[in-house]
């Protein structure tokens, strides 16, 4: 199967209300072909689906393993499929292609394309994302938390430890499903290629 047929498959697993909506939305977006990055993990067309169903991998098969341990957490298995499915939907319709221009072996300028950010709603990471969904389905307190810090502390606004987004952040990943998110996602940048474009 293809990773948009895997997509697909895994949202049958939501049953919150909107969620049609949301892929709607999603079908008429670039969420499909989109880059992940502009130079970084999935710097390609479609390396923002590879990159999502990857952190949904990595988010299941810990979940899977976590729940032998603390069967009590089984409850949480539809977050945790939410969270990895649409935690980077803050990246939908913001890369662009872009003409850029590099030296050959000879020293002779040559043109190829990358990517440039053009975000027409500048509004953060994990908390755009959390937006972009509620706007469409329902998110429980701990489904937005996990979404709104899955970069962990490598979210810039948390580099100040006695900032109060410092002080949200770290009572946060407390929370089995905020790790749980943060890990998938910081596991999937392992594996994801990236591609020199000016070599393409």
């Amino acid at each position: 199967m293809t990773n948009k047929e895997n997509f697909y498959k895994a949202t049958e697993y939501i049953k919150r209300e909107g969620i049609k909506d949301l892929i709607t939305w999603l079908e008429n977006s670039d969420f499909f072909t989109s880059p992940a990055s502009t130079e970084f993990h999935g710097n390609y067309d479609g390396g923002l689906l590879d990159h999502t169903m990857n952190v949904l991998q990595f988010a299941l098969y810990n979940f899977n393993y976590l729940i032998k341990q603390k069967p009590e957490l089984e409850y949480l298995k539809e977050s945790v499929v939410i969270c990895a499915l649409f935690h980077d939907l803050c990246k939908v319709n913001t890369y662009v292609k872009k003409q850029k221009w590099t030296k050959d072996e000879e020293g002779k300028w040559k043109e190829y394309f990358g990517y440039k950010p053009e975000d027409k709603f500048p509004f953060g990471h994990g908390e755009k994302s959390v937006y972009i969904i509620s706007k469409f389905m329902k998110l429980t307190d701990l489904e937005a938390m996990a979404i709104r810090w899955h970069m962990g502390s490598t979210e810039t606004s948390v580099n100040s430890f006695n900032s109060p987004q410092a002080y949200a952040y770290y009572a946060a990943i407390e929370h089995p499903l905020v790790r749980l998110i943060h890990c998938a996602d910081m596991l999937s940048l392992m594996i994801e290629e990236k591609k020199d474009l000016k070599n393409v």
